[in-house]
């Protein structure tokens, strides 16, 4: 058996939407999260893992990577924010692409991803699943993570989409236990104004749904993106809405 020890600024509101951003984040007096890197086996995926920094248990948030992506690279973006309050689990996708890199296949990406997930879980020993799981998905990674946060049967109460032109079906998300959605994409990206309507549709239905606009970046992720990841997180953790947050119904959306 695999195992071993180891900030929301409001700028804009709207109807359905919140808008994010924060200013530079004071120095983590913490030290670096403790990260491992298991590779691919021919019963299982490969996955790299960032253990959440203090004692635990923890919970665990999930991140799939996109097109063509390397587990590890994208990861770096969300480790430090993650593992304040968390382990992150980052499964490594198998259909490998001719430039490098790899991308999640079209099936069978809930067994993997599970899979990845047992092995990090025998890895890091005691976590802390009382209240689910977070899942995040980037790029072709959301569309995969859309999909399994429909059928996952209550794992994952809260996800995060960026950057993709994803349809999500509230009555899948709600009957799969899913509780709060975060949307989110940068000013430059193309799937911008798609994802901020979708997060308008389902704030106009009732669904706990927030729009993160990272800024002045395109698809790829920047330090715009790590910067605004804090405050992120902390909504779908349930942090008390702001001010600004509660007077979100007054404004129309772009």
């Amino acid at each position: 058996m695999e195992r071993s020890r180891t900030r929301w600024f409001c700028a804009k509101a709207a109807v359905c939407l919140l808008v994010l951003a924060s200013g530079a984040r004071a120095a983590d007096a913490n030290p670096a999260p403790a990260s491992f890197d298991l590779r691919e086996r021919a019963d299982a995926p490969g996955v790299v893992i960032f253990a959440a920094r203090g004692t635990g248990p923890f919970p665990m948030t999930v991140v799939l990577h996109g097109m063509c992506g390397d587990a590890a690279r994208t990861c770096r973006h969300f480790a430090d924010a993650v593992t304040e309050n968390a382990h992150l689990i980052c499964p490594r996708a198998t259909a490998r692409c001719a430039g490098g890199g790899a991308s999640f296949p079209e099936q069978g990406v809930e067994d993997a991803v599970e899979s990845a997930v047992t092995r990090a879980k025998s890895l890091l020993g005691e976590v802390d699943e009382s209240h689910g799981r977070t899942l995040i998905g980037y790029s072709l990674g959301a569309f995969r993570a859309l999909r399994i946060a429909q059928s996952a049967a209550g794992k994952y109460p809260r996800v995060m989409l960026i950057g993709a032109k994803i349809m999500p079906d509230q009555q899948k998300l709600e009957q799969s236990g899913v509780e709060r959605l975060l949307l989110g994409a940068g000013n430059w990206d193309m799937m911008h104004d798609h994802m901020q309507r979708e997060a308008a549709r389902f704030y106009r239905a009732g669904f706990a749904t927030r729009f993160l606009d990272l800024g002045p970046m395109g698809h790829a992720l920047t330090s715009n993106f790590d910067e605004s990841l804090p405050r992120a997180l902390s909504w779908l953790r349930g942090a008390e809405p702001t001010a600004a947050e509660a007077e979100a119904p007054r404004a129309q959306p772009r």
